[in-house]
C-alpha cells in the first residue's frame, strides 16, 4: 500500500517540476502578442510558430554562439578528466610526502564559495593578455572543477584493488601506461559523471564568460541569452524559443549518459 503512494508522489513531483519545461516550450511556439495576452497557457491559440525558431537563430548569429559553447565545454570536459584523473591516480596509489595536505587542500576548496575568486582570476587572466580568448574562459572553469573531480577519481581508484597495480608492475609496466590501460578505463563510471556534471555546468555557464568576454563573436549560447533580454519591449516567445536552442544539447546527452552518472556517483563516492 505504501509503495503506491510514493509512486503517485514522485508522479505528482514530477509533473510539477515538468511544467516550466512545457510553459517554455509552449511560449516559445505563440506569437508575440499572444505570448503578452495569454501568458498562463500552455498552447498557443492558434497555429504553432515554428518559424519563432528560426528567426532567433539568426537574429542572435547562434550558430555562433552554439560553437562558442560546444568548442569550450568539450575542452573544459577533456582537460578536466585528464588532469585530475592522473592526479586522482597519483593521490591513490603513491607514497609521498605532502601528499594529503595537499589533497585536502584541493578537498577544502570545495567549501570556498567559487564568487570569491572571480575578482583575483579576472586580474591573473587580464595580466596574462587572455581577455576575449577560449583559454580565458576554459582554464578557470577547468580549475573550478578541481575539488570534486580530485574527490570523486580518488575515491573511486581506491575501490580498484591494488593487487591489479601491484600485478602489471612485475609485468613492467610503467606508471602511465597503468594509468590509461587499466585505470583510466575501469574509471569510465566516475568519468561519465564528471563529464555530465561539467557539461552541464559549462554548457549554462554565464558569470564566467560575462566577466572575462566583451567581444560578441566570443559570446556563448547563455551570454546570448542576454541579448535576447535586454530590449525594453522583451518578445517572451523568442526568449523561450533560445532558451530552448540552449539547453537542448543537455536534454540530448543526459539520457545517454544517466544510467553512467548514478553509476558514478554511487560507487565512487560512496565505497573508500
Amino acid at each position: 500500500m505504501i509503495k503506491p503512494i510514493k509512486h503517485i508522489i514522485l508522479v505528482l513531483y514530477g509533473l510539477v517540476c515538468l511544467y516550466p519545461f512545457v510553459w517554455m516550450v509552449g511560449t516559445s511556439l505563440k506569437t508575440t502578442q499572444d505570448a503578452l495576452a495569454n501568458p498562463q497557457s500552455l498552447l498557443p491559440e492558434g497555429a504553432f510558430q515554428w518559424s519563432v525558431f528560426a528567426d532567433v537563430w539568426n537574429k542572435l548569429n547562434f550558430y555562433r554562439f552554439f560553437l562558442n559553447s560546444a568548442v569550450v565545454s568539450v575542452i573544459v570536459i577533456i582537460g578536466v578528466v585528464l588532469i585530475y584523473t592522473m592526479m586522482a591516480f597519483s593521490f591513490s596509489k603513491f607514497a609521498y610526502k605532502g601528499k594529503k595536505v595537499i589533497y585536502y587542500m584541493f578537498i577544502a576548496l570545495l567549501f570556498v564559495p567559487g564568487v570569491t575568486t572571480l575578482i583575483p582570476l579576472y586580474i591573473n587572466m587580464t595580466n596574462l593578455g587572455l581577455e576575449n580568448t577560449y583559454v580565458g574562459i576554459i582554464l578557470p572553469m577547468i580549475n573550478g572543477a578541481a575539488p570534486f573531480a580530485i574527490f570523486l577519481f580518488t575515491s573511486y581508484f581506491r575501490t580498484i584493488p591494488h593487487e591489479m597495480y601491484e600485478s602489471a608492475v612485475l609485468d613492467g609496466c610503467g606508471n602511465f601506461k597503468i594509468y590509461y590501460r587499466i585505470y583510466l578505463p575501469l574509471a569510465l563510471p566516475a568519468i561519465g559523471t564528471i563529464t555530465i556534471m561539467n557539461f552541464i555546468g559549462t554548457w549554462n555557464n554565464v558569470l564566467w564568460p560575462m566577466i572575462i568576454v566583451n567581444d560578441k563573436s566570443m559570446f556563448t549560447l547563455p551570454m546570448g541569452l542576454m541579448y535576447l533580454d535586454s530590449a525594453s519591449f522583451k518578445k517572451w516567445n523568442e526568449l523561450m524559443a533560445g532558451a530552448l536552442i540552449t539547453i537542448i544539447p543537455i536534454l540530448i546527452a543526459f539520457p545517454f549518459m544517466q544510467k553512467t552518472y548514478i553509476k558514478g556517483m554511487t560507487v565512487g563516492s560512496v565505497k573508500m
